[in-house]
């Protein structure tokens, strides 16, 4: 006899969507964890491990331009999560309405990875923020994450450029 999945019940190496859910202040530890899991063997500045989930007990589901969602493992751990954040600009021809959006993280427990958690909160956080009045959505991907993007339909930006440190000094 063998084992056959009632419907509804995922298949192994796979996980049911349903767990995707947005996230909620209690998740802040989690999803700390799983940006340090982003951010391995850098330095981060030990304020960051206490202001990032202080942050996102304040802010999740209270302030309308941060969006974040998460698989649940169902087990008191996330598998993924999806941050991201609307910006007000100016209206022009790519901003429709003076908004756009920015995943910031999409992060996958690497004991969850290759199971399509990725993609259901990459997803769900596209979905919210093109929901909250973003005529754009960006992000930076990893060579990992390219083509689960690119497969959602992002394409490449020319010329995105970013400053990470004080502006060189000279003449203006």
């Amino acid at each position: 006899m063998t084992d056959t999945p009632s419907p509804g019940t995922p298949s192994p190496g796979t996980f049911d969507s349903a767990l995707v859910r947005p996230a909620r202040p209690e998740d802040a530890e989690e999803l700390l964890r799983l940006r340090a899991e982003l951010h391995s063997g850098l330095a981060t500045p030990e304020p960051w491990h206490a202001a990032f989930p202080a942050a996102m007990r304040e802010r999740l589901g209270t302030d309308p331009g941060l969006h974040a969602f998460v698989s649940d493992t169902g087990e008191g751990r996330l598998a993924a999560c999806a941050i991201g954040l609307v910006y007000r600009a100016y209206e022009g021809p790519l901003y429709t309405g003076g908004l756009w959006g920015r995943v910031h993280s999409v992060i996958t427990d690497p004991a969850h990875r290759r199971r399509g958690h990725a993609e259901a909160v990459t997803r769900a956080l596209v979905t919210a923020l093109q929901g909250a009045g973003c005529a754009s959505v960006e992000l930076n991907a990893t060579d990992d994450g390219l083509p689960l993007y690119e497969k959602l339909g992002f394409t490449p930006a020319a010329h995105y450029l970013t400053l990470r440190r004080p502006l060189d000094g000279g003449a203006a």
